[in-house]
């Protein structure tokens, strides 16, 4: 039986989408989007938290696409940014789900 998402759900989840943009509006830094190099920290941390940092690149930096930084282009790339992570979130909650009710079995 294939579940039904309530369409509450879905449309906060599109307004949440629409309004990702606000962060290229927003003054100072983002939260958790600082330098390694800044942080208050011994050397040994910042190293330890840089090789963690090679690990992973994220798909689209910066939430953009390449060369997409002129006009309203970036805007258009934080929404694709946001519907990528929803839907990337939704398959992971979607496979755990399965995995447990499967392991009730």
């Amino acid at each position: 039986m294939a579940y039904k998402w309530p369409k509450k759900a879905i449309i906060i989840m599109i307004i949440f989408i629409i309004l990702t943009p606000l962060g290229i509006l927003a003054t100072g830094e983002a939260w958790g989007e600082w330098d390694i190099s800044d942080w208050p920290v011994s050397n040994s941390w910042k190293s330890i938290a840089s090789n963690i940092a090679s690990i992973w690149n994220a798909p689209l930096p910066d939430y953009n696409l390449p060369n997409w930084e002129s006009e309203i282009l970036p805007y258009i790339g934080y929404i694709i940014s946001g519907v990528i992570g929803v839907v990337i979130l939704i398959f992971i909650t979607y496979i755990i789900s399965y995995l447990i009710v499967k392991r009730k079995e």
